[in-house]
């Protein structure tokens, strides 16, 4: 039986030699992608070179610009790729059978869950407003697109006194998300998100005239 063989490629990198896999190029711009992600969440936009990204991997800065122009650009990818996870919690199938406000809870719960275990990126997302604002205003889309059908089904139900389910989303979550971005800190991340996580439930009552038993 042949054994299995895999394909190396050597590169030069300021006069030492690394030995690295070859990877097709969607996988190989993902891993500079997850790797920013960890950099970034760790040290920061403005602290993290390309350099930095290039010796987590163990390839030359070279490759790092084969895929990316510069770390502005892989801040970018970064940044939608966060943004596309975070709205594939949200799109998580609820089941049909339950309340409004059972769903409610439990996207707002997914929500919280998933920028509490990436605290750390959440805390440095500040730091390139540019882009951060424009991938905002698409997760904000997403999740509205989510929320409307749940405010549709509370005010069937009668458990949500609003007039319009769609101005009501984009109330709440448009608001809701840039401002819980715009005020997050640095330090003491998660406290915040607590904090924050309580005030959602405050408003979300408030603004939807949820009827608490």
């Amino acid at each position: 039986m042949a054994l299995s063989t895999n394909k190396f490629s050597e590169t030069e990198a300021e006069g030492s030699r690394k030995i690295r896999i070859s990877k097709e190029p969607d996988e190989r711009r993902q891993e500079i992608v997850e790797t920013a992600l960890e950099l970034f969440s760790e040290k920061g936009y403005e602290n993290t070179t390309i350099q930095d990204i290039a010796e987590r991997m163990n390839v030359s800065p070279g490759l790092c610009y084969r895929y990316f122009k510069s770390k502005t650009d892989i801040f970018a990818a970064t940044s939608e790729f966060y943004a596309i996870q975070a709205v594939e919690q949200m799109k998580i199938p609820i089941s049909q059978d339950i309340p409004a406000v059972e769903k409610l809870n439990l996207v707002i719960n997914r929500m919280f869950d998933f920028s509490v275990s990436h605290h750390e990126f959440e805390s440095r997302y500040n730091e390139c407003s540019s882009i951060r604002a424009i991938l905002l205003d698409d997760v904000a889309y997403q999740w509205m697109s989510v929320m409307i059908p749940i405010i549709e089904q509370g005010m069937i139900e009668n458990t949500f006194s609003c007039k319009n389910a769609t101005r009501t989303a984009q109330f709440l979550i448009s608001g809701l998300i840039h401002t819980f971005h715009a005020e997050m800190p640095e330090e003491n991340a998660k406290e915040y998100m607590q904090s924050f996580f309580d005030f959602t439930q405050d408003m979300l009552v408030r603004v939807l005239g949820i009827k608490i038993d």
